[in-house]
């Protein structure tokens, strides 16, 4: 039976699950207990295999929700959604003989692509064709070089996501865009400074570059993005001025999901019946299955547990 609960029963099904996100406490004791059961014997094909398991034992309820409410079900499809774009990147690596762990999202029935086409010898060619139609098809405009592609995919997703509010209430579609469009500035700001410290890229090409992007969210979107990025420039050169140096990519990475994630958190509970519980929920639940990811790998590859724990975004 599909479409079965109203706003208040889905939004109080959303405080339960909030209630069981691991803290970071229950991390530290995660990290223990796999451990102990982790085969290291079976190498990358088994971190992969445990990595696939994690997230489906995570999304499993996600993709019970599509089903529960017809006013949320575009929100939830299209925040699965953000994992299949990890699908094409895995399928474009192959096409472009990149080598990569070939790790699926399974995201049940509203995957866009079969896992099958791993197996197959897929060209460039035959991928835009796949994604011909779909909501990723826009990747292929432009240069076409891998590192676009991913950017774009990443920028196409998150673009999905925010199509997805049509069905809401003007005042529950403002909240949610203004989730989305915080959360497309993180990305813009990372990718920015990857560029600018790791390939050397100057301001001049960046702007181009950032530009470009942008069009794929359209110019009513734009401007605002600009406004978020903005504010998260200014924290990011306070931090530059402390140590005197450009902050290293990886630092400002974790600055900002860190900070993305504590804003998230603080308006989950600012209102019961709006959106708000939905779309923080949503986030929080994907830093933990990024959290469970960095576990698996970081026992894979014998990284000390404080190491691992030092790349946890969580609640202490």
């Amino acid at each position: 039976m599909k479409y079965y609960a109203d706003d208040v029963n889905l939004h109080a099904r959303i405080h339960a699950m909030r209630s069981r996100l691991i803290p970071l406490d229950g991390y530290a004791s995660l990290l223990r207990e796999q451990e102990a059961s982790y085969d290291k014997v079976s190498g990358s094909r088994g971190m992969i295999e445990a990595k696939e398991s994690l997230f489906g034992e995570q999304i499993r309820a996600i993709i019970h929700l599509a089903e529960a409410t017809r006013r949320y079900a575009p929100l939830f499809i299209a925040f699965l959604r953000l994992y299949e774009a990890g699908n094409v990147k895995a399928i474009l690596a192959k096409a472009f003989g990149r080598q990569g762990l070939e790790q699926w999202y399974d995201i049940g029935p509203y995957a866009t692509l079969d896992r099958d086409l791993l197996d197959r010898d897929l060209s460039l060619g035959d991928v835009q064709a796949i994604l011909g139609g779909t909501y990723l098809a826009d990747i292929f405009e432009g240069r076409i070089t891998f590192e676009r592609l991913e950017a774009r995919l990443d920028i196409c997703s998150v673009r999905n996501l925010y199509a997805s509010s049509a069905p809401f209430r003007p005042e529950a579609r403002k909240v949610f865009r203004d989730f989305i469009l915080r959360r497309l500035a993180v990305l813009m700001v990372i990718r920015q400074w990857r560029l600018k410290v790791n390939y050397h890229w100057s301001d001049e090409r960046i702007e181009a570059h950032r530009d470009e992007l942008g069009t794929l969210f359209g110019d009513f979107a734009w401007p605002q993005i600009k406004m978020v990025e903005g504010v998260l420039s200014s924290r990011l050169e306070e931090m530059g001025k402390g140590s005197g140096q450009i902050p290293d990519p990886a630092d400002v990475e974790s600055y900002l999901e860190h900070y993305y994630y504590r804003w998230a958190s603080s308006v989950f509970h600012k209102d019961f019946h709006s959106i708000h519980c939905v779309v923080a929920y949503l986030w929080l639940l994907s830093c933990q299955i990024r959290n469970l990811f960095c576990i698996t790998e970081g026992i894979r590859f014998g990284l000390p547990h404080e190491a691992i724990l030092e790349t946890m975004i969580s609640e202490v």
